[in-house]
């Protein structure tokens, strides 16, 4: 799968987690006896990988510290000599994993040791372990599991307390066994498979046709909890803020599994040099047409402020971080196509559930111009400031210009963002600096007002070393040497300004030049 693949890696998030469909009371697991709770861990580990085998040992008397032994299918026959030199495949070459069953009502760090110092032997390991107990564990109880089966050389292990096996029995794919061991059913009626399956492509087939060629971030729907009764009052519920029962979000993507949507872009670093990355969430840069006069201009001037940094970060290293969410086809109760005067787009009623809201899964992403970076190999670090101040303006160099040749100026002036760059072999511009604002000469407009530029970084080095570090840009000797207005030499030390267009608005009419 590609890195890009924004829909396959949400794919790959969404499978790692299990998640609750409603919020009930606690499952009452002391009610159960201790090899009747074997039997319901039994019950829960049989999809949890490809079994081979599961043996439940427990119930014999004599398990040897095994209450479950299970064995992996293996992925390929492993070859065994019998003796008369054929080969043959033996039936349990899969990886061996023990699963303990615990009933006890609490269960220290301690006592976590001595569990798996009984049972887990160091010279012979199984492959995987499970620790799973009718309690819920601290955060030294799981450091403890994790540092006493590493040092055994266990490879991988997993420790289910009260909270793992309710999310568990939750899942409508155990409704089953949570009715047959408690007496609850999640699911009182289901739809048949096909009535499930015309629901989803419906969904699907109606989602096409709405939003076809809207996607991409720029156009919205509105996400609506299927238990409200109070739209559009917001005031009804006094933690709308901070859990709002609908909210407007930009249509990015259809994937396979349901409608992703962007529900945040954030001003972003990143140095793919050092492998570092960091990003402020002081300002959501996604535009909602929800949003009042009063939030958008809130909005505006602390975009300004964060935008007084961000812009004077060398262009290698701004970067933005987004936010995406799905939601999945089957979860969308009814969709909207036409919206209501207050919201005119469409409306998907989801059941809303905790902290997740209406969302299957969640991807975040870097991106460096139209490049995504993997984050994988990357470590945060700060280098966003906690708070942001109101940008500070420079010299403004009335009386001294940029001169182009005609080449460039075209380039400066078509290009907009594309084109950020100034280069100075001969110290023509040694009294620009940071934030200095200076005209560009021959770019009056119609009203014959000239263009600024506002220098947000300098740098020097030798060309051969600034050609090097950017190879991929097309024809880039040829830029400097004609910016210059000369041949260029590959030892040549060179001024590097990076700029970004100012207005006249932006400064005092009044600065000296």
């Amino acid at each position: 799968m590609k890195k890009n693949d924004l829909g396959g890696r949400m794919s790959e998030n969404m499978t790692k987690t299990p998640r609750v469909t409603r919020t009930y009371g606690p499952i009452h697991f002391e009610d159960l006896d201790p090899h009747r709770f074997e039997d319901l861990v039994r019950e829960l580990i049989y999809d949890y990988k490809d079994w081979q085998s599961i043996e439940a040992t427990g119930r014999t008397g004599s398990d040897d510290g095994f209450d479950i032994r299970a064995y992996e299918k293996p992925q390929e026959p492993m070859p065994a000599e019998d003796v008369e030199g054929e080969e043959q495949t033996r039936p349990m070459d899969g990886n061996l994993w023990m699963i303990q069953c615990k009933r006890d009502k609490e269960i220290g760090p301690k006592r976590v040791a001595s569990i798996i110092s009984d049972g887990v032997e160091s010279n012979n390991p199984p492959y995987g372990y499970i620790l799973a107990a009718a309690t819920n564990f601290s955060k030294e109880s799981y450091d403890t599991f994790r540092s006493e089966l590493q040092a055994r050389g266990v490879m991988e292990f997993y420790l289910w307390g009260k909270a793992e096996l309710e999310d568990m029995l939750h899942l409508p794919k155990n409704d089953r066994i949570l009715f047959t061991f408690f007496g609850i059913s999640l699911v009182s009626r289901r739809r048949s498979l096909a009535t499930e399956v015309r629901f989803t492509v419906n969904n699907k087939n109606k989602l096409i046709r709405i939003l076809d060629e809207k996607l991409g971030g720029h156009y919205s729907v509105l996400v609506r909890d299927l238990k409200d009764t109070k739209y559009p009052y917001e005031g009804e519920y006094k933690d709308f803020k901070d859990n709002p029962r609908w909210k407007e979000f930009k249509a990015f993507e259809l994937h396979p599994r349901g409608l992703i949507l962007q529900l945040s872009e954030y001003y972003g670093y990143v140095d793919s040099i050092k492998k570092v990355w960091d990003y402020t969430n002081a300002v959501n840069l996604i535009h909602r047409e929800s949003d009042s006069d009063e939030e958008r201009e809130k909005k505006r001037a602390e975009q300004e402020k964060v935008e007084g940094f961000w812009d004077f970060l060398p262009h290698a290293n701004q970067a933005k971080f987004e936010v995406y969410g799905l939601i999945r086809y089957d979860e969308m109760a009814v969709i909207d196509e036409k919206g209501d005067k207050r919201h005119e787009y469409p409306h998907i009623f989801v059941d809303f559930r905790g902290t997740s809201g209406p969302f299957q899964g969640f991807y975040e992403v870097l991106k460096k111009a139209n490049e995504q970076i993997s984050l994988d190999e990357y470590r945060k670090v700060r280098v966003f400031p906690a708070s942001f101040s109101r940008p500070k303006i420079g010299t403004v160099h009335k009386s001294k210009s940029v001169l182009w040749n005609d080449h460039t100026l075209n380039n400066f002036k078509n290009q907009y963002d594309r084109f950020f760059t100034l280069y100075d072999c001969d110290g023509k511009y040694k009294f620009l600096k940071p934030r200095d604002i200076i005209s560009v000469a021959n770019s009056q407009d119609s009203r014959q007002e000239p263009s600024y530029i506002q220098i947000t970084h300098k740098t020097t080095m030798k060309v051969k070393d600034y050609t090097e570090q950017n190879k991929g840009v097309y024809n880039l000797k040829d830029e400097i040497e004609l910016q210059v207005g000369r041949k260029v030499q590959a030892e040549e030390s060179m001024d590097i300004y990076e700029f970004k267009r100012a207005y006249t608005w932006q400064f005092d009419k009044n600065s000296r030049s």
